[in-house]
């Protein structure tokens, strides 16, 4: 079902810790990304995938299905020059919605963390708190886009620096895991509900 928010995946990086592209991890013979652009695009639309190290690879091998793709060519910059890609193709798109900016390394993102942060958004940006963690994914304002474009920094990292921008949402569970290094992938393929 629908939220009435947009989306963007961030899945331009290189996955330094894992020695393979996050995004191409196997689920059941399927690419990872593919899988989580399944769950999201039931959820959020539009729904933009930020693509950069290894893009004709992924795009060879995942089936995005009707999410928008946009290539960082700059993906070396970091993940706020992604989400600066995302937000400036939905900017030009006139999508006028809340943005949920979502990470291709944490897959176990559900409908009740969406849902969640609808819930407590009151414009500015809904960051969820897991532990005393802020963390991903984050919900933010149309109104706040254009101070996050010109910053181009990592987007956590903007909020975080503004809390007069943020509303918080705790978490009574865990977050939803990020795969970093190998020894994550069975963990969170578990808790993702494939493996």
């Amino acid at each position: 079902m629908k939220t009435g928010a947009a989306g963007i995946i961030l899945a331009a990086g290189a996955s330094e810790g894992l020695g393979e592209p996050v995004q191409l991890i196997d689920v059941d013979g399927r690419p990872l990304l593919e899988i989580l652009v399944q769950r999201l695009s039931a959820w959020l639309d539009p729904l933009v995938v930020v693509l950069g190290f290894k893009a004709e690879e992924v795009l060879a091998e995942a089936d995005l299905g009707g999410a928008a793709v946009i290539i960082n060519y700059d993906w070396e910059e970091g993940i706020g020059s992604s989400m600066r890609t995302g937000l400036d193709y939905l900017s030009r798109e006139k999508v006028h919605r809340p943005v949920l900016i979502a990470l291709a390394n944490q897959p176990g993102i559900t409908e009740e963390h969406l849902r969640a942060l609808q819930t407590a958004h009151a414009g500015g940006v809904t960051v969820p708190v897991y532990r005393y963690e802020p963390g991903y994914p984050l919900l933010v304002d149309r109104s706040q886009w254009d101070r996050f474009m010109s910053r181009g920094l990592d987007p956590l990292d903007i909020a975080l620096a503004h809390p007069e921008w943020v509303t918080e949402v705790r978490g009574d569970d865990h977050a939803p895991r990020r795969i970093v290094v190998p020894t994550d992938i069975e963990a969170v393929l578990a808790r993702f509900g494939a493996g």
